[in-house]
C-alpha cells in the first residue's frame, strides 16, 4: 500500500489539471483594475459640514455644490475598476481596430501623449470602449466609493487639503498629466487620479431636468481647485456629448 501512494497522488494530480481546477484564492485581479471590497460606506456629504470645510480651506460656496446627494450610508458589492483613467495610447488601439471614432483633439500636440488621458470623446464612444474591453462604465455611486473608501473622506488621500496631490489649478499646469503621476493623491484603494487631472464619465444620470437628462461627471480636472475635486462635487452639463478637453473616463468591472 505504501508503493502504491505516489502512483495515487498522481493520478489525483492529473484529475485536477485535467479538470482545470483554480481554488478560489487564487483568483488575481486584473493587472490594469483594483478589487474595490463589497460593503457599507459614506456616500454624498450635507451642505453643513462642506461649508464648514470650505471655511477651512478658505474657499467660497457655489452652486454646484447644492447638487451633491445628502450624506447616507451605501452598501454596493465588491467590483473592479481601471487603476488609472483610460490613455490615449489605450484608446488609441481601440481606434485601429475600426471600433471607435478618434478624440477630437488627437492631433493637438497638448493632449495626444501615450500616457495622458484621452480626452475629445463622448459617452458614447466611452461606453464603446469599455464594452469592447469587457468593462462598463462606473455608477457614480461605485465612483466615489473607489475615491473615497469607506470612511467619508472629502479626497482621495484624506482628509487634509493638499493641492500637491493632484493636478489642479494651482499647480498651473492647464491640460491633463501623464496618469498615475500623483501617487500621494492615491485613494486608499490604490486608484490613481481622482482628484484632478480631467472630470470622468460615469454610467449614472443627472436626476432632474436641469441638464436635460444628463450624465453625471465625477473628480474634477486640471481646471478645478481643492474645493471642486472633493470626492462628493458632481456636475453634469448638456452639451458635452462629443467630448470635451477637460473630460475623460475609466473602466469598471462585475466582479
Amino acid at each position: 500500500m505504501k508503493r502504491a501512494l505516489p502512483s495515487l497522488l498522481c493520478l489525483i494530480a492529473v484529475l485536477v489539471a485535467d479538470l482545470q481546477i483554480v481554488p478560489c484564492h487564487a483568483q488575481s485581479v486584473p493587472d490594469d483594475m483594483v478589487l474595490i471590497p463589497a460593503g457599507r460606506f459614506i456616500y454624498g456629504e450635507d451642505a453643513a459640514t462642506t461649508k464648514t470645510l470650505l471655511q477651512r480651506i478658505r474657499k467660497p460656496w457655489l452652486d454646484i455644490y447644492a447638487g451633491e446627494v445628502k450624506r447616507q450610508s451605501l452598501s454596493l458589492p465588491d467590483f473592479y475598476i481601471d487603476r488609472t483613467e483610460v490613455t490615449n495610447a489605450a484608446y488609441a488601439e481601440f481606434v485601429r481596430r475600426g471600433s471607435g471614432r478618434p478624440s477630437r483633439f488627437a492631433a493637438w500636440p497638448q493632449f495626444k501623449g501615450p500616457q495622458q488621458p484621452v480626452v475629445g470623446i463622448g459617452w458614447v464612444n466611452a461606453m464603446a470602449y469599455c464594452a469592447w474591453r469587457g468593462k462598463r462604465l462606473p455608477a457614480e455611486q461605485e465612483w466615489e466609493k473607489a475615491a473615497r473608501s469607506s470612511d467619508g473622506r472629502p479626497w482621495p488621500w484624506g482628509k487634509d487639503g493638499d493641492s500637491k496631490r493632484y493636478n489642479g489649478k494651482e499647480l498651473k499646469r492647464y491640460g491633463p498629466d501623464n496618469v498615475g503621476r500623483y501617487p500621494i493623491g492615491n485613494s486608499l484603494y490604490g486608484v490613481s487620479d481622482m482628484a484632478g487631472n480631467v472630470w470622468e464619465m460615469t454610467a449614472s444620470k443627472w436626476p432632474s431636468d436641469q441638464y436635460d437628462g444628463a450624465y453625471v461627471m465625477r473628480g474634477g480636472s486640471y481646471l478645478n481647485n481643492l474645493a471642486e475635486v472633493r470626492t462628493t462635487v458632481r456636475w453634469a452639463a448638456g452639451d458635452e456629448e462629443r467630448g470635451a478637453e477637460w473630460l475623460g473616463f475609466r473602466c469598471a468591472r462585475d466582479r
